[in-house]
């Protein structure tokens, strides 16, 4: 169950940087709230992000039964994801370097890479009040194939539907956007123990 969790916090917002200098989103900086309904039940996402996304900070949170809320937090830079994960109150103040995984990012994908990557366009749709463009793609996760569709808003993923086999089926709705805000730096300080 942890490893479909960690999969599944790593494919929401999953516009991970290929390229730590490439912006991400189209605006400066940014703090957003998710709702996302999974196989298992529903989880509560956020992420923050500053330096036109260079820095990225995502932190998934789900009430899991008879086991407690399950939470993961991923922060983005330099070009490492440093993923820290834990249950109820107990988060160490630790982080392991995982995959950034191979998401596009929107704000400089180019038709060649669309080709290359069988990414289509659907066309447009509003999201919480902003226009959107819609993506569909596959992908490989863990041997088994997600079809996966990405609401875009200036590089943003403002919502994402997931289909594939064993429980890969989620939608994840943004509930608030707050743009060009002062973000500390502290949100994106990396633990005391860097796990390689």
């Amino acid at each position: 169950m942890k490893k479909i969790l960690l999969i599944a916090a790593a494919l929401l917002l999953g516009a991970a940087a290929l390229n730590a200098q490439s912006s991400m989103y189209g605006i400066k900086s940014g703090h957003l709230k998710f709702e996302t309904q999974t196989s298992g039940g529903m989880q509560y996402n956020e992420l923050w992000f500053d330096d036109y996304g260079r820095l990225r900070k995502q932190h998934d949170q789900t009430a899991m039964e008879g086991m407690g809320v399950y939470n993961t937090e991923i922060i983005y830079r330099d070009g490492k994801a440093y993923t820290n994960a834990w249950f109820d109150n107990e988060k160490k103040d630790e982080a392991k370097v995982t995959d950034l995984g191979e998401y596009p990012n929107f704000l400089e994908m180019d038709e060649e890479f669309m080709k290359k990557n069988k990414i289509q366009i659907l066309g447009t749709e509003e999201v919480l009040g902003r226009t959107c463009t819609i993506y569909t793609y596959k992908y490989k996760s863990l041997l088994r194939t997600i079809t996966r569709k990405d609401w875009v808003w200036k590089g943003i993923v403002l919502k994402m539907e997931t289909k594939g086999i064993l429980g890969a089926n989620n939608l994840m709705v943004v509930t608030e956007i707050q743009e060009n805000i002062k973000i500390p730096a502290s949100t994106f300080a990396l633990p005391a123990k860097i796990i390689e």
